[in-house]
């Protein structure tokens, strides 16, 4: 099998290279990303002749279709995600996420390949930010692919938070804890669904070669509160402020993986199952 990951220098097109890697059926594996520092890094991390590199950026056709060449599966995990940032910016949210994903699809049918795998969230079901409404259409965009009866079939993988990816908000808990002896809350109600990152890689990889449409993986989610306690007995904190700042522009309180399933209903880890979770990400 020859592979190309869009966003491949990634923390999960990393994962997801390492478990390909694994497999002796993997012939071939082409990471694009943008980012030529972090191409020399996970080459670098991989030392594998199977793995090569291509710098390029979804928002450029003819970068992908060259990259395409030959490919039985794509793996999309290219994306802008930060709601933060994409609340400020939303135009460059339509042109990565969106147009990018357009590019993504086109090309693939064009090139003939196999299977397009697309990462995306539960922030996608009933969106109140930039980030969730790109993600949502495009959703809708590969699920319309589908039925061109190309020969290309488009699956779609909605996660939770992922745990150790990068930028993610545990590491930010675990530094006010340790210097400043302070959890920053923006509401205590809050609840979130949570699945490793090598879960979701693997979850990927085993099923897409059967999936075509929306595929939700089997998670449990907890209160903010109780993750924080959790990262608080890991770092040696024995107490702690929880200082409340409130929601910011497009932020929930609860998530919907899919319509009617919210993390608000669980079922819900527990403090010890979260620190066996997140204990090697920190």
């Amino acid at each position: 099998m020859k592979y190309l990951i869009l966003g491949g220098t990634g923390t999960l097109g990393r994962a997801l290279t390492e478990q390909l890697l694994s497999d002796d059926k993997t012939q071939s594996i082409v990471c694009l990303s943008r980012d030529e520092l972090k191409q020399k890094e996970t080459k670098a991390h991989f030392k594998n002749d199977k793995l090569s590199f291509v710098l390029g950026d979804i928002r450029d056709p003819s970068t992908l279709w060259q990259a395409m060449t030959g490919i039985d599966t794509i793996f999309h995990v290219a994306a802008l995600k930060h709601i933060d940032t994409l609340e400020m910016n939303p135009e460059e949210s339509v042109r990565t996420n969106i147009l990018g994903t357009c590019h993504v699809a086109d090309c693939a049918i064009r090139a003939g390949v196999k299977h397009v795998v697309f990462s995306s969230t539960d922030k996608a079901v009933s969106p109140l930010n930039v980030y969730g409404m790109s993600k949502g259409i495009s959703e809708k965009i590969l699920l319309n692919r589908n039925k061109s009866q190309s020969g290309t079939r488009f699956s779609i993988y909605r996660w939770g938070n992922v745990l150790a990816s990068r930028g993610s908000a545990l590491h930010f808990f675990a530094k006010t804890l340790k210097d400043e002896g302070k959890a920053y809350i923006t509401d205590t109600a809050m609840t979130r669904f949570w699945i490793k990152i090598e879960d979701a890689a693997s979850f990927m990889i085993e099923s897409y070669p059967r999936a075509s449409g929306i595929m939700v993986p089997l998670m449990k989610s907890s209160a903010i509160t109780t993750m924080i306690q959790a990262i608080a007995g890991l770092c040696g904190v024995s107490e702690y402020e929880e200082v409340v700042v409130g929601l910011r522009p497009g932020e929930k309180i609860h998530e919907s993986i899919l319509e009617g399933v919210s993390s608000e209903d669980g079922p819900f880890y527990t403090v010890s199952e979260l620190q066996t979770l997140v204990g090697p990400s920190l």
